[in-house]
Protein backbone atom coordinates (compact mmCIF):
# COMPACT_ATOMS: atom_id res chain seq x y z
CA UNK A 1 0.00 0.00 0.00
CA UNK A 2 2.97 2.43 1.00
CA UNK A 3 4.67 1.62 -2.43
CA UNK A 4 1.27 2.30 -4.11
CA UNK A 5 0.92 5.71 -2.70
CA UNK A 6 4.58 7.00 -3.15
CA UNK A 7 4.10 5.48 -6.84
CA UNK A 8 1.27 7.94 -6.98
CA UNK A 9 2.87 10.75 -5.72
CA UNK A 10 5.56 10.36 -7.83
CA UNK A 11 3.05 10.70 -10.69
CA UNK A 12 1.50 13.39 -9.70
CA UNK A 13 4.74 15.55 -9.10
CA UNK A 14 6.35 14.36 -12.41
CA UNK A 15 3.12 15.71 -14.10
CA UNK A 16 3.29 18.86 -12.24
CA UNK A 17 6.61 19.39 -13.90
CA UNK A 18 5.63 18.94 -16.78
CA UNK A 19 2.35 21.50 -16.30
CA UNK A 20 4.89 23.96 -15.16
CA UNK A 21 7.54 23.46 -18.10
CA UNK A 22 4.16 24.10 -20.83
CA UNK A 23 3.02 27.48 -18.43
CA UNK A 24 6.89 28.61 -18.75
CA UNK A 25 6.90 28.40 -22.32
CA UNK A 26 3.54 29.65 -23.22
CA UNK A 27 4.73 33.58 -23.06
CA UNK A 28 5.83 34.68 -19.84
CA UNK A 29 7.95 32.24 -18.15
CA UNK A 30 11.14 32.68 -16.31
CA UNK A 31 14.32 34.50 -16.93
CA UNK A 32 16.56 34.02 -14.26
CA UNK A 33 18.16 36.84 -12.01
CA UNK A 34 14.06 37.51 -10.98
CA UNK A 35 13.70 38.47 -14.51
CA UNK A 36 10.45 37.56 -16.76
CA UNK A 37 10.41 36.49 -20.04
CA UNK A 38 8.17 38.70 -22.02
CA UNK A 39 6.50 41.80 -22.73
CA UNK A 40 5.23 44.15 -19.68
CA UNK A 41 7.03 46.40 -16.78
CA UNK A 42 9.36 45.73 -14.05
CA UNK A 43 12.50 43.25 -15.09
CA UNK A 44 11.76 41.81 -18.33
CA UNK A 45 13.87 40.17 -20.90
CA UNK A 46 12.99 39.34 -24.81
CA UNK A 47 11.95 35.84 -25.36
CA UNK A 48 14.72 34.48 -27.24
CA UNK A 49 13.87 32.60 -30.99
CA UNK A 50 15.41 29.51 -31.86
CA UNK A 51 15.00 29.68 -35.88
CA UNK A 52 15.71 32.12 -37.99
CA UNK A 53 12.53 34.51 -39.12
CA UNK A 54 11.18 33.51 -42.42
CA UNK A 55 10.08 36.48 -43.88
CA UNK A 56 9.93 35.54 -47.63
CA UNK A 57 7.33 37.90 -49.42
CA UNK A 58 5.76 39.39 -46.56
CA UNK A 59 5.13 42.41 -47.29
CA UNK A 60 4.47 46.05 -45.17
CA UNK A 61 7.54 47.93 -43.86
CA UNK A 62 11.02 46.35 -45.65
CA UNK A 63 13.95 46.27 -42.26
CA UNK A 64 17.08 48.09 -43.16
CA UNK A 65 19.87 48.73 -40.88
CA UNK A 66 18.94 51.91 -38.38
CA UNK A 67 21.35 53.10 -35.57
CA UNK A 68 19.37 53.24 -32.15
CA UNK A 69 20.50 55.87 -29.43
CA UNK A 70 20.49 54.46 -26.01
CA UNK A 71 19.13 57.65 -24.84
CA UNK A 72 15.73 59.55 -25.39
CA UNK A 73 13.24 57.20 -25.80
CA UNK A 74 15.33 54.50 -25.39
CA UNK A 75 15.71 54.83 -21.89
CA UNK A 76 14.05 52.73 -19.48
CA UNK A 77 10.85 55.16 -18.65
CA UNK A 78 7.63 54.82 -15.88
CA UNK A 79 3.69 54.77 -16.64
CA UNK A 80 0.79 54.62 -13.82
CA UNK A 81 3.57 53.58 -11.09
CA UNK A 82 5.11 50.81 -13.30
CA UNK A 83 8.70 50.99 -14.56
CA UNK A 84 9.32 49.38 -18.32
CA UNK A 85 12.73 47.99 -19.23
CA UNK A 86 13.97 49.07 -22.54
CA UNK A 87 15.26 46.11 -24.50
CA UNK A 88 18.71 47.83 -25.77
CA UNK A 89 20.99 45.12 -27.60
CA UNK A 90 17.97 42.74 -28.25
CA UNK A 91 18.99 40.34 -30.97
CA UNK A 92 16.47 38.01 -30.72
CA UNK A 93 12.58 37.87 -29.87
CA UNK A 94 9.17 36.23 -30.03
CA UNK A 95 6.19 36.44 -28.26
CA UNK A 96 2.57 35.72 -28.58
CA UNK A 97 -0.41 37.71 -27.20
CA UNK A 98 -2.84 39.78 -27.92
CA UNK A 99 -2.47 43.06 -30.46
CA UNK A 100 -4.69 45.74 -30.88
CA UNK A 101 -4.91 48.91 -33.13
CA UNK A 102 -5.10 52.66 -33.41
CA UNK A 103 -5.56 55.39 -35.98
CA UNK A 104 -8.24 58.21 -36.51
CA UNK A 105 -7.38 60.96 -33.89
CA UNK A 106 -3.29 60.46 -34.24
CA UNK A 107 -2.44 60.88 -37.57
CA UNK A 108 0.03 63.25 -38.11
CA UNK A 109 0.44 63.47 -34.57
CA UNK A 110 4.41 62.89 -33.35
CA UNK A 111 5.65 59.48 -31.62
CA UNK A 112 7.54 58.61 -28.81
CA UNK A 113 10.63 58.50 -30.85
CA UNK A 114 9.68 62.31 -32.64
CA UNK A 115 8.24 61.45 -36.12
CA UNK A 116 5.31 61.51 -37.50
CA UNK A 117 2.48 58.84 -37.24
CA UNK A 118 1.04 57.76 -40.61
CA UNK A 119 -1.79 55.69 -39.85
CA UNK A 120 -2.02 54.16 -43.14
CA UNK A 121 1.84 53.17 -42.91
CA UNK A 122 3.25 50.10 -41.82
CA UNK A 123 4.09 50.68 -37.61
CA UNK A 124 3.20 50.07 -34.26
CA UNK A 125 3.84 50.88 -30.50
CA UNK A 126 5.59 48.26 -28.14
CA UNK A 127 6.24 48.66 -24.80
CA UNK A 128 10.52 47.57 -24.47
CA UNK A 129 11.82 46.93 -27.75
CA UNK A 130 14.46 49.94 -28.69
CA UNK A 131 13.30 52.17 -31.29
CA UNK A 132 13.10 51.96 -33.93
CA UNK A 133 12.61 47.85 -34.01
CA UNK A 134 11.16 45.71 -37.21
CA UNK A 135 8.89 43.14 -36.40
CA UNK A 136 7.14 39.93 -38.42
CA UNK A 137 4.05 40.10 -37.24
CA UNK A 138 1.33 37.06 -38.00
CA UNK A 139 -2.23 37.34 -37.20
CA UNK A 140 -2.72 33.91 -35.66
CA UNK A 141 -6.57 33.84 -36.17
CA UNK A 142 -6.02 33.73 -40.06
CA UNK A 143 -2.22 33.60 -40.84
CA UNK A 144 -1.84 37.03 -42.47
CA UNK A 145 1.78 38.28 -41.75
CA UNK A 146 3.12 41.84 -42.15
CA UNK A 147 6.40 43.67 -40.94
CA UNK A 148 5.98 46.64 -38.91
CA UNK A 149 8.89 49.32 -37.71
CA UNK A 150 8.06 50.19 -34.01
CA UNK A 151 8.23 53.91 -33.70
CA UNK A 152 5.93 54.22 -30.87
CA UNK A 153 5.26 53.18 -26.97
CA UNK A 154 2.82 50.93 -25.64
CA UNK A 155 -0.12 49.78 -25.54
CA UNK A 156 -0.56 49.98 -22.12
CA UNK A 157 -4.02 48.19 -21.53
CA UNK A 158 -4.45 45.06 -19.71
CA UNK A 159 -2.03 42.99 -21.29
CA UNK A 160 -1.34 43.30 -24.51
CA UNK A 161 1.92 42.79 -26.24
CA UNK A 162 1.49 45.56 -29.75
CA UNK A 163 -0.51 48.25 -30.85
CA UNK A 164 -0.19 47.93 -34.52
CA UNK A 165 -1.17 51.12 -36.98
CA UNK A 166 -4.06 50.99 -39.33
CA UNK A 167 -2.06 49.67 -42.01
CA UNK A 168 -0.64 47.33 -40.20
CA UNK A 169 -3.91 46.25 -38.70
CA UNK A 170 -5.42 46.11 -42.34
CA UNK A 171 -3.14 44.10 -44.24
CA UNK A 172 -3.32 41.27 -41.36
CA UNK A 173 -7.24 41.83 -41.70
CA UNK A 174 -7.36 42.97 -38.06
CA UNK A 175 -9.79 46.25 -38.39
CA UNK A 176 -13.18 44.44 -37.86
CA UNK A 177 -12.74 42.34 -35.04
CA UNK A 178 -10.30 45.28 -33.16
CA UNK A 179 -8.02 42.87 -31.52
CA UNK A 180 -6.39 39.37 -32.21
CA UNK A 181 -3.75 36.60 -30.94
CA UNK A 182 -0.67 37.53 -32.57
CA UNK A 183 2.83 35.95 -32.70
CA UNK A 184 5.38 38.57 -33.42
CA UNK A 185 8.86 37.92 -33.79
CA UNK A 186 11.93 40.35 -34.12
CA UNK A 187 14.11 41.66 -37.24
CA UNK A 188 17.59 42.83 -36.57
CA UNK A 189 19.29 44.12 -39.26
CA UNK A 190 23.25 44.67 -39.35
CA UNK A 191 25.02 47.51 -40.42
CA UNK A 192 26.07 45.85 -43.73
CA UNK A 193 22.04 45.75 -44.53
CA UNK A 194 22.32 41.80 -44.34
CA UNK A 195 19.91 40.11 -41.65
CA UNK A 196 21.52 38.91 -38.51
CA UNK A 197 18.51 36.50 -37.64
CA UNK A 198 16.16 36.24 -40.53
CA UNK A 199 15.93 34.60 -43.89
CA UNK A 200 14.04 35.38 -46.83
CA UNK A 201 13.67 38.28 -49.34
CA UNK A 202 10.77 40.81 -48.05
CA UNK A 203 8.12 42.27 -50.63
CA UNK A 204 7.89 45.65 -48.44
CA UNK A 205 9.52 49.04 -48.97
CA UNK A 206 11.48 51.70 -47.09
CA UNK A 207 9.41 53.91 -44.41
CA UNK A 208 11.98 54.93 -42.86
CA UNK A 209 10.56 58.86 -42.51
CA UNK A 210 13.35 61.21 -44.78
CA UNK A 211 14.67 64.17 -43.57
CA UNK A 212 11.39 66.38 -44.15
CA UNK A 213 9.17 64.46 -42.13
CA UNK A 214 7.03 62.59 -45.27
CA UNK A 215 7.25 58.67 -45.53
CA UNK A 216 8.74 56.29 -48.59
CA UNK A 217 6.35 55.27 -50.93
CA UNK A 218 2.66 55.35 -51.27
CA UNK A 219 2.03 52.33 -52.79
CA UNK A 220 0.50 49.39 -50.77
CA UNK A 221 2.52 45.79 -50.70
CA UNK A 222 1.44 43.72 -48.58
CA UNK A 223 2.61 40.51 -49.65
CA UNK A 224 1.95 37.12 -50.43
CA UNK A 225 -1.00 35.69 -49.58
CA UNK A 226 -3.05 39.00 -48.46
CA UNK A 227 -5.95 40.24 -49.62
CA UNK A 228 -6.04 43.70 -50.51
CA UNK A 229 -9.06 45.99 -50.72
CA UNK A 230 -9.31 48.71 -52.89
CA UNK A 231 -9.84 52.43 -51.65
CA UNK A 232 -10.06 53.30 -47.62
CA UNK A 233 -13.45 52.18 -46.05
CA UNK A 234 -14.70 53.82 -43.18
CA UNK A 235 -14.82 52.07 -39.64
CA UNK A 236 -15.24 52.92 -36.08
CA UNK A 237 -12.71 54.64 -34.39
CA UNK A 238 -10.68 52.40 -32.06
CA UNK A 239 -12.32 52.41 -28.40
CA UNK A 240 -9.23 51.32 -26.84
CA UNK A 241 -8.05 53.61 -24.13
CA UNK A 242 -4.61 53.95 -23.25
CA UNK A 243 -3.78 55.61 -20.19
CA UNK A 244 -0.10 57.43 -19.63
CA UNK A 245 0.92 59.37 -16.44
CA UNK A 246 4.97 60.01 -17.05
CA UNK A 247 7.07 59.53 -20.14
CA UNK A 248 9.44 62.29 -18.87
CA UNK A 249 12.15 61.06 -20.52
CA UNK A 250 10.71 60.81 -24.03
CA UNK A 251 12.25 64.05 -25.44
CA UNK A 252 13.92 64.18 -29.28
CA UNK A 253 16.19 66.45 -30.52
CA UNK A 254 13.65 67.38 -33.40
CA UNK A 255 12.89 71.13 -33.34
CA UNK A 256 9.90 71.80 -32.86
CA UNK A 257 7.98 74.56 -34.96
CA UNK A 258 6.13 77.02 -32.60
CA UNK A 259 4.23 78.93 -35.38
CA UNK A 260 2.44 75.49 -35.72
CA UNK A 261 1.07 75.80 -31.67
CA UNK A 262 -1.98 77.86 -32.63
CA UNK A 263 -3.01 75.84 -35.48
CA UNK A 264 -2.67 72.92 -33.38
CA UNK A 265 -5.19 73.62 -30.90
CA UNK A 266 -2.11 73.86 -27.85
CA UNK A 267 -0.87 76.59 -26.15
CA UNK A 268 2.71 77.68 -25.14
CA UNK A 269 3.48 77.66 -21.76
CA UNK A 270 4.76 80.96 -22.23
CA UNK A 271 0.74 82.15 -22.67
CA UNK A 272 -0.05 80.13 -19.57
CA UNK A 273 -1.57 82.39 -16.72
CA UNK A 274 0.76 83.89 -14.25
CA UNK A 275 0.34 83.28 -10.48
CA UNK A 276 -2.04 80.11 -10.89
CA UNK A 277 -1.10 76.78 -10.22
CA UNK A 278 -1.53 74.13 -12.77
CA UNK A 279 -1.35 70.88 -12.38
CA UNK A 280 1.36 68.67 -14.65
CA UNK A 281 -0.18 64.60 -15.64
CA UNK A 282 2.45 63.83 -17.97
CA UNK A 283 5.90 65.83 -19.95
CA UNK A 284 6.36 64.07 -23.43
CA UNK A 285 7.61 64.05 -26.73
CA UNK A 286 4.86 62.33 -28.50
CA UNK A 287 1.80 64.56 -29.44
CA UNK A 288 -0.62 61.21 -29.80
CA UNK A 289 0.44 60.15 -26.12
CA UNK A 290 -0.38 63.86 -24.71
CA UNK A 291 -3.74 63.85 -26.48
CA UNK A 292 -4.70 60.46 -25.26
CA UNK A 293 -3.96 61.37 -21.69
CA UNK A 294 -5.78 64.59 -21.90
CA UNK A 295 -8.82 62.54 -23.09
CA UNK A 296 -8.50 60.38 -20.58
CA UNK A 297 -8.52 62.31 -17.79
CA UNK A 298 -10.89 65.55 -19.19
CA UNK A 299 -13.45 62.61 -18.60
CA UNK A 300 -13.23 61.81 -15.20
CA UNK A 301 -12.68 65.47 -13.31
CA UNK A 302 -14.61 68.75 -13.12
CA UNK A 303 -11.14 71.03 -14.50
CA UNK A 304 -9.63 72.32 -17.56
CA UNK A 305 -7.62 69.81 -19.27
CA UNK A 306 -4.64 71.71 -21.22
CA UNK A 307 -1.40 70.78 -23.32
CA UNK A 308 1.37 73.44 -23.48
CA UNK A 309 3.85 73.36 -25.45
CA UNK A 310 7.69 74.32 -24.50
CA UNK A 311 10.03 73.19 -27.14
CA UNK A 312 9.52 69.57 -28.20
CA UNK A 313 7.77 68.94 -24.93
CA UNK A 314 4.15 67.91 -24.50
CA UNK A 315 3.35 69.18 -21.05
CA UNK A 316 -0.84 67.92 -20.20
CA UNK A 317 -1.60 70.20 -17.50
CA UNK A 318 -4.92 70.66 -14.82
CA UNK A 319 -5.58 74.57 -14.83
CA UNK A 320 -5.45 77.39 -14.48
CA UNK A 321 -6.07 76.66 -10.96
CA UNK A 322 -6.22 78.83 -7.08
CA UNK A 323 -3.91 77.20 -5.19
CA UNK A 324 -6.25 76.00 -2.71
CA UNK A 325 -8.44 74.02 -5.34
CA UNK A 326 -4.89 72.94 -6.97
CA UNK A 327 -4.30 71.48 -4.14
CA UNK A 328 -8.03 69.66 -3.90
CA UNK A 329 -8.11 68.96 -7.09
CA UNK A 330 -4.00 66.90 -7.10
CA UNK A 331 -6.08 64.79 -3.82
CA UNK A 332 -8.22 64.07 -6.37
CA UNK A 333 -5.94 62.66 -9.29
CA UNK A 334 -3.90 61.02 -7.21
CA UNK A 335 -7.26 59.13 -5.83
CA UNK A 336 -7.85 58.01 -9.53
CA UNK A 337 -4.41 56.76 -9.94
CA UNK A 338 -2.39 59.69 -11.66
CA UNK A 339 0.26 58.69 -8.53
CA UNK A 340 2.96 61.14 -10.43
CA UNK A 341 1.46 64.42 -10.79
CA UNK A 342 2.21 67.42 -9.22
CA UNK A 343 1.26 71.29 -8.85
CA UNK A 344 3.47 73.54 -10.88
CA UNK A 345 3.68 77.26 -11.57
CA UNK A 346 4.93 78.99 -14.72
Amino acid sequence: MINQKLSLLSVLCLSLVFILQGCSSSGHGSAGGGYTYGTGPNKTKPMPEKEKVNIQGIGGAKPIYEAQRTGGCNKDYSVLGKNYMIWNGATSYIEEGTASWYGPGFNGKKTSNGEVYNQKGFTAAHKNLPLPSYLKVTNLRNGKKVIVRVNDRGPFVGTRILDLSEGSARAIDMIGTGTSKVRIELIKVNPSGSYANAVGTPSGYNISPSSNGSWGSSSSSWGTGNSVSTGIKTYAANKTKRVYTRLNNYVSNNVFNNSAVASSGYTSTSALSKGNSYIQLVACNSDKMAEEIKANVSGKISYPVIIAKEGNINRVLVGPLSESTARSALNTLKRKGYSDCFIKKF
